[in-house]
């Protein structure tokens, strides 16, 4: 029997049933935005369906939370029928007015299982996607301008699109930290892959060091390439100025010594850590990045090209300047709190659920 879902039916004084889909087992910024989304939104009062993949690395972050029911469905593929039929079992149970998906797996998967019970999918777009996984997908959620224009130019019409950054659930702090004297220390973190530029951001103090500026680094993560970015601290001999502190759970700790936040990326469609920083209070080296030069600019930053060490050591030796560094910091701090705290961007996604909810027929692929 299919089970059809008629938003009207619920009561006014209902809370919104919202099912958030990451089948991702990894952990980055998509399954950041996961995460932070299912504790923001029962503050709201607003229901959550957590459905995730039962290795997801970040499956505690989203389990015992008032309001929040997680379900676990493991899908290899999204070819994987079975994974799509728990999802539909798991979404008939809970039955939310909007299914809010993450990912390619997430949107293939889930648009198909709620399509089965008519129930509106949104899909955040995390990446620049193949749109052949976003079939049945009402509404896309996409973090940038840049991403708008990306499925614009695929076809895909404005109404269909709606623009809401990610944000951050790290209180910001009152003020900058204070700034160490001496030799700036530098810090940068993410998943060890190519896409990150960690390796650039290494040849890049190489070149501070042997231009006679003794500044130092510390890397917080994990990932494929780490042997080899080890390999590369000993052969450019920066044994004692590089400090891998491992996969980093709590950034405000470490990013709490007054170190110059920096965003080596080659690509970055986002950038959550980037909000991260700014609500630690961080002054901010960024590579022009699609995400990053959305979310700051030359009065909060020092840019730097994506993949040119000797761009990024120049963008890094500028922001060495004790003045300067505070005075960016600073300003990068109000900008967060005015635009990329939970109380800023939450709401919107609650108008957008609504609105979905309230009127929008799901699209059958």
């Amino acid at each position: 029997m299919t089970i059809q879902h008629d938003p009207s039916k619920a009561r006014p004084h209902d809370p919104l049933r919202v099912a958030q889909v990451m089948l991702s087992p990894g952990f980055g910024g998509a399954e950041r935005l996961f995460v932070d989304l299912c504790h923001a939104l029962p503050a709201y009062d607003v229901e959550v369906l957590a459905v995730c993949h039962p290795d997801f690395a970040g499956h505690h972050l989203a389990a015992n939370l008032p309001g929040v029911e997680v379900a676990a469905v493991a899908a290899r593929g999204v070819w994987d029928l079975r994974a799509r039929s728990r999802l539909r079992a798991a979404l008939a149970r809970f039955r939310p007015a909007l299914v809010h998906t993450h990912l390619a797996r997430g949107a293939h998967l889930g648009a198909a299982a709620a399509a089965t019970l008519g129930i509106p999918v949104a899909a955040n777009l995390h990446n620049y996607v193949k749109l052949k996984h976003y079939r049945g997908v009402e509404r896309f959620v996409p973090g940038s301008e840049d991403q708008r224009r990306y499925l614009h130019a695929r076809g895909v019409p404005d109404a269909r699109i709606e623009v809401i950054p990610h944000f951050s659930r790290l209180p910001a702090r009152a003020a900058p930290p204070a700034f160490a004297p001496g030799p700036p220390s530098f810090a940068a973190l993410g998943r060890f892959v190519h896409k990150k530029g960690f390796d650039v951001l290494i040849e890049a103090l190489h070149r501070l060091r042997r231009g006679g500026l003794a500044a130092t680094l510390r890397l917080g993560g994990a990932g494929p390439e780490e042997a080899r970015l080890r390999s590369q601290v000993r052969h450019l001999g920066l044994g004692e100025a590089v400090a891998f502190a491992g996969w980093v759970e709590d950034v405000p700790a470490f990013l709490s010594r007054g170190e110059i936040f920096v965003l080596p990326s080659r690509d970055e469609p986002f950038g959550i850590v980037v909000l991260e920083a700014m609500a630690c209070g961080a002054a901010i080296v960024s590579t022009r990045t699609q995400g990053p030069q959305e979310i700051l600019d030359e009065s909060v930053a020092w840019w730097a090209q994506p993949g040119d060490a000797e761009s990024l050591a120049r963008a890094m030796a500028a922001a060495a300047d004790p003045h300067a560094r505070r005075e960016r910091a600073a300003r990068a701090l109000a900008r967060y709190r005015e635009r990329y705290t939970a109380a800023a961007v939450v709401p919107r996604f609650i108008d957008l659920y609504r609105r979905l909810a309230a009127g929008a027929t799901a699209i059958r692929p």
